[in-house]
């Protein structure tokens, strides 16, 4: 009798798993579509999409593939998605600026601005080569300003470690920007 439920089971499973690839076929167009209006870009709309029917993957099982609030279920993840994505690229852009109206308060000059301006460029590219360990200690340090105590608490290691990877972090931030400007 086990066995048979085993069988079964599997059955089912491919049954949902056969009704998801097709509604993914009948459906992947216009929920790409969708969400390509909502972003305004191709790599991003693609893998918002990706993300929704994953998830949509994920609940096999739990929600039947065949009933009309599938559908609306997917673009209600689909919704969601963009709203992360637009929330987190808004949060980017506004973060941007700040770096950027901090660098033009002390400038007079329009090459000062310029110069300013490139800088902080520079300095957001070479941070982001950073691994991620190092690159998270330098931005709780001097972005959120929290103290050696602090951050290890958030990183969840001792104070001793964060000391380390500060000092690296800034050793390999000055190598980068160095190797940035040609020298």
């Amino acid at each position: 009798m086990a066995a048979s439920n085993g069988l079964a089971d599997d059955a089912r499973r491919g049954e949902a798993i056969r009704l998801f690839a097709q509604f993914v076929r009948e459906h992947e167009a216009d929920v790409l579509n969708f969400v390509l209006r909502m972003v305004g870009n191709q790599d991003d709309a693609e893998e918002i999409a990706q993300e929704a029917f994953l998830r949509l993957y994920e609940s096999l099982g739990k929600v039947e593939v065949e009933t009309e609030s599938y559908l609306a279920w997917v673009y209600r993840v689909a919704r969601n998605l963009v709203i992360d994505h637009q929330r987190k690229r808004r949060e980017a852009a506004m973060e941007e600026e700040r770096i950027e109206l901090t660098a033009d308060e002390g400038a007079e000059r329009p090459e000062d601005v310029y110069e300013h301006r490139t800088t902080a460029l520079m300095v957001r590219e070479a941070l982001q080569d950073l691994p991620e360990n190092y690159r998270e200690c330098l931005v709780l340090r001097f972005q959120s300003e929290l103290s050696y105590e602090q951050i290890a608490q958030v990183v969840g290691v001792p104070v001793s470690t964060i000391e380390t990877r500060l000092h690296r972090a800034k050793r390999m931030l000055r190598a980068r920007l160095k190797k940035m400007v040609g020298g």
